[in-house]
């Protein structure tokens, strides 16, 4: 059932599986059937367990006076994750009795994911969330550009949804992976290999946004990078309208090029950053960020990634190293 936490609900439940399909060569797609799941924005994410619910057994080791204790591989590869998993949330809707369906898009890295993997129908998982901040749409007239690479494309799939049923028209998506067969979305027709948007990526909620996929060795759409598609997208609106609002995704070093090819560009822009979260409620502390603050004398904070993000405003942001601001 829901619990109120603070100002915000989020719920922690046993939850049936629909199903787990496929959709590339490293993805599945998991759709859950979440009753009382409280209200949600593209962005926020779910914690999943990623073993079976209940008691585990201990491993007991023998810990020596001179030294620590000596795990075998074998006793890594028959134990189970400890720590949930973060995963945006993909898509959400309505079933009839009520329930929310979620989807969760995930690639299997490892062993919870592995598990994942495997579920059938009829099978449970471990839910907490809805957790995080999630986008800030901005007003009707302001253009708006969803980019997202590899496992950062999920949130921005829940996004064009929420969009779609909004009523806006003018939105593009932008998607990159490393190669065709690792693009978690499944593609409705050719994608266009000089960077034009073209309606060909299925996207949830019947929406029908143009779309530019690029991959990185050339076997799908655009050959490149998501910031060599941004800059073909705005190279054909400069001048048009509005200044546009980029919703952004993906690994770390995409984010932070994106961030200063947005500036240099003109254009606002929203991160979706990814993180390490062991807990996802801000109690770990292990999804440390840096964020200006001009109250401080150093001229930036720490924020967690899993409260006060995953969503951040660009211009919020500083890289990880310290070099140069995001």
């Amino acid at each position: 059932m829901p619990e109120v936490v603070g100002t915000e609900t989020r719920c922690a439940v046993d939850v049936p599986v629909l199903r787990c399909d496929p959709i590339c060569r490293d993805h599945v797609a998991i759709d859950l059937a979440v009753p009382g799941f409280p209200a949600s924005e593209p962005g926020q994410f779910v914690q999943l367990r990623c073993c079976e619910s209940g008691p585990t057994e201990p491993i007991e080791a023998d810990w020596p006076a001179d030294g620590f204790p000596s795990i075998s591989d074998r006793q890594f590869a028959s134990s189970q994750p400890f720590l949930r998993r973060p995963f945006s949330i993909a898509d959400r809707w309505q079933h009839s009795d009520g329930a929310a369906g979620l989807r969760i898009i995930s690639r299997t890295v490892g062993m919870g994911t592995r598990w994942l993997a495997h579920l059938r129908p009829t099978d449970t998982v471990n839910l907490t969330g809805p957790l995080g901040r999630g986008f800030a749409i901005p007003p009707p007239d302001v253009p708006l550009v969803l980019v997202g690479g590899g496992v950062g494309i999920p949130p921005l799939l829940y996004l064009a949804r929420r969009l779609h049923e909004a009523g806006r028209t003018d939105v593009t998506a932008i998607f990159g992976a490393a190669s065709r067969d690792l693009l978690p979305v499944r593609l409705s027709s050719e994608p266009a290999t000089d960077g034009t948007a073209r309606v060909c990526v299925d996207l949830p909620g019947a929406a029908r946004y143009p779309a530019i996929v690029t991959t990185d060795d050339g076997s799908a759409g655009l050959p490149g990078m998501v910031t060599a598609a941004l800059r073909a997208w705005h190279s054909r609106r400069a001048g048009r309208g509005a200044p546009a609002m980029v919703c952004a995704c993906g690994p770390q070093a995409m984010l932070w090029a994106v961030a200063q090819q947005t500036r240099q560009l003109g254009l606002r822009c929203q991160l979706c950053i990814e993180r390490v979260m062991g807990c996802g409620i801000g109690t770990c502390l292990s999804c440390v960020v840096r964020v200006r603050d001009a109250n401080q004398a150093a001229g930036w904070r720490w924020a967690l990634a899993c409260t006060d993000g995953p969503v951040f405003s660009r211009d919020e942001l500083l890289d990880d190293g310290g070099k140069a601001p995001a």
